[in-house]
C-alpha cells in the first residue's frame, strides 16, 4: 500500500478557512415576557475578518474574528400609565356640579415599539480553537450497482471530508451604541406623540411636561436601574442568550456541514483519454489523517484498494 502526502502552507490554509468563514450565516428571531414588559428581536449576521494561527498542539486558532451584524431590529411593549389633562369645569352649576366642563385628554395602556437598530450593535469571537478531523461521506444516494465512474458522473460520489471541529469558541458580550439609545429614545417618544395626534398643542404640551424626560419614562416602565445602552445590552446578550446562539451556531457550522476541504473518493488522477484510457483513472484513498504545526497542515493517507 503507497503512502501519500500532501501539505498546504499557513497562507494557503488561510485562504481556506476564510472562504469557509465568508459563507457563515445566521439569521435569529424571538420574543419573550418579561417583568414588566414584551420584546422580540429579529438579526441576521456574518462573520468576517479575524487573526488565525497554526500551531504546533495539532489545533488552529482564530482571534478577534468580527461578528457582523447586518439587521437587527428590536421590538418592547410596556404599559404607560394614564395622564390625563383638561377636563376642568367652565361653568359651575350654582346648585350642583358643572354645567360646561373642558374637553378632558387622556393617554395611557400599551406602548409599542420596533426601532431599527442595523449597524448600532458590535461585537466579535474573541477566540476561536479548534483540532483538524477528516471525516468519510458514504453518499446515501449512491446506488449499490454504481461504479465509481457511474457516481461520478450522476454527482453521488463518495468523499473524504476535512472539518474544522471547535474546542471552544468565546463570543465578547454585545456593545451596543450611544446612537441606538437615542434611536430606542426617539422611538418610545414618537409613539407617544402618536397617541396624541388629535390632540390640541396645548393639551400635548402639558401632558409631555407631566411624564417629564422620555428617558425617565423609559426607565420606569421597565425598571431599568442604568442606561438604555446597558438595558439593550443585557436584553439581547442575556435575555434573549443571543451570545450562546452565536456560539453554538460557529461551532455547528465549521464542525458539521461545512468543509474547510473535501475530495472525492476514489480519487482522479488522469482523465479520459481516447488513445489511452477510455475511462477516467482513479485511485481509492485510505486511512485519511490531517496534522497541523506552525507552518503548515500536512494531509497523510494510503493508496489501496
Amino acid at each position: 500500500m503507497s503512502h501519500i502526502t500532501v501539505a498546504a502552507s499557513g497562507r494557503a490554509f488561510q485562504l481556506l478557512f476564510n472562504a469557509v468563514r465568508d459563507n457563515f450565516k445566521l439569521s435569529s428571531s424571538d420574543s419573550g415576557k418579561f417583568s414588566g414588559f414584551t420584546a422580540n428581536y429579529s438579526v441576521a449576521l456574518h462573520l468576517a475578518g479575524g487573526s488565525l494561527s497554526l500551531n504546533d498542539d495539532n489545533s488552529i486558532e482564530v482571534k478577534d474574528m468580527d461578528v457582523v451584524w447586518d439587521s437587527l431590529t428590536v421590538g418592547v411593549c410596556f404599559t404607560l400609565g394614564q395622564v390625563c389633562v383638561g377636563g376642568f369645569c367652565i361653568v359651575p352649576d350654582p346648585t350642583d356640579g358643572c354645567l360646561v366642563r373642558a374637553p378632558q385628554y387622556c393617554i395611557g395602556g400599551p406602548v409599542c415599539i420596533q426601532p431599527d437598530l442595523s449597524g448600532q450593535v458590535t461585537s466579535e469571537i474573541t477566540d476561536l480553537k479548534a483540532r483538524l478531523v477528516p471525516l468519510y461521506f458514504n453518499n446515501p444516494l449512491r446506488k449499490p450497482t454504481d461504479s465509481d465512474v457511474d457516481a461520478e458522473i450522476a454527482g453521488h460520489s463518495n468523499r473524504w471530508q476535512i472539518f474544522i471541529d471547535p474546542l471552544n469558541v468565546d463570543v465578547s458580550p454585545v456593545d451596543v451604541s450611544a446612537t441606538a439609545g437615542s434611536l430606542f429614545e426617539k422611538a418610545v417618544n414618537d409613539a407617544i406623540d402618536n397617541l396624541m395626534s388629535s390632540f390640541p398643542q396645548w393639551a400635548k404640551d402639558l401632558i409631555k411636561a407631566i411624564l417629564g424626560p422620555i428617558v425617565d419614562v423609559i426607565k420606569s416602565a421597565l425598571n431599568i436601574a442604568g442606561d438604555i445602552n446597558e438595558f439593550l445590552d443585557d436584553l439581547l446578550g442575556n435575555q434573549f442568550g443571543l451570545l450562546a446562539i452565536i456560539e453554538t451556531a460557529v461551532a455547528q457550522y465549521f464542525a458539521r456541514n461545512n468543509p474547510i476541504y473535501d475530495f472525492e473518493d476514489p480519487f482522479q488522477i488522469l482523465d479520459p483519454s481516447a488513445a489511452n484510457n477510455p475511462i477516467p483513472v482513479k485511485i481509492p484513498i485510505r486511512n485519511l489523517a490531517v496534522n497541523i504545526n506552525s507552518k503548515e497542515m500536512v494531509v497523510t493517507a494510503d493508496v489501496g484498494a
